[in-house]
Order: structure tokens, then C-alpha cells, then sequence
């Protein structure tokens, strides 16, 4: 059975046949006790209420450590993923740079047989354009010594 401070203050004590304890002092005593266990009630009573505090901070803590890890798996997830999805456009971007560099060669190569095409062209023309000058000037000049020794005045 526990004893309150109300139970102490509600002590009656029989009254003995022969003369015991002085009244007075056990009545102060009981007081005193009354107080104390009081104010351990009191303190127990707080305790209990920081505790239960505490516990219900601790849950909350844990849920929110698993709320953390939780958060932390998936940014864990989303980084794992972020990478192969950088590494597949890194492995697009180098196969559309090595198409372009292969167009971009090809079409050098094509240019550089044009021009080289229409270099071989122009020598071959410049060929029949000093041969058919030197044939013009070979002509003026069989012309011209025809000219020179048909007609005397002129000489």
C-alpha cells in the first residue's frame, strides 16, 4: 500500500494507556515526512514527465534518422542513376562527334579531289592555251616574214 502525504496528515494515532511520545513532536515529525515524501512525489512525478518526454524526442528522432536514410538511398539512387544517364548522352555525344568528324573528313577528302580535279583541268588548259598562243605567235610570224619579203617597199 503507498502512502500519500494526505495519508500522513490523516494519521490518527490511538491514544496508549500509559504515556508514549510527546504529541507535538510526533505530529511535527509527521509533517517533516509529509513535506519530503511530498516533495519526492513531486520530483518522481517530473521525472516521469521528462522521461516520457525524452522518449517520445527519441521516436521522433528515429523517425526522422529513418526519413533521413530513406533520403539518403535515394539520393544515393538518383546519383547512381544521374551518372549512367550522363554516361549514356557522354557515349551519344562522342558517337555523334566521331559521325560529324567522319562527314566533315569525307567531305574534305571530296573537296580536295574537286580541287585537285580542277587544278589538273586549269594545267591542261593553260598546256593548250600557251600552245595555241605559240601557234598564234608562230603564225604572226611566218605571216609577217611572208609580208616582209613579198612586198620590197617595205623593207
Amino acid at each position: 500500500m503507498r502512502i500519500t502525504p494526505l495519508d500522513i496528515i490523516q494519521k490518527q494515532f490511538t491514544a496508549a494507556a500509559r504515556r508514549g511520545y510527546d504529541g507535538e513532536e510526533v505530529r511535527e515529525f509527521l509533517e517533516e515526512v509529509r513535506e519530503s515524501l511530498e516533495e519526492l512525489l513531486k520530483e518522481n512525478q517530473r521525472l516521469r514527465e521528462t522521461v516520457q518526454r525524452r522518449e517520445q524526442e527519441i521516436e521522433e528522432l528515429r523517425g526522422a534518422e529513418a526519413d533521413i536514410s530513406e533520403t539518403l538511398l535515394l539520393a544515393r539512387r538518383l546519383t547512381d542513376e544521374l551518372q549512367r544517364s550522363s554516361r549514356r548522352q557522354a557515349d551519344v555525344l562522342v558517337g555523334e562527334a566521331r559521325l560529324e568528324a567522319e562527314r566533315i573528313l569525307l567531305a574534305a577528302s571530296d573537296e580536295r579531289r574537286t580541287l585537285q580535279q580542277e587544278i589538273i583541268g586549269l594545267q591542261t588548259s593553260r598546256v593548250r592555251l600557251i600552245a595555241d598562243l605559240r601557234s598564234v605567235i608562230e603564225a604572226h610570224g611566218l605571216l609577217l616574214d611572208e609580208m616582209l619579203t613579198a612586198s620590197p617597199a617595205a623593207r
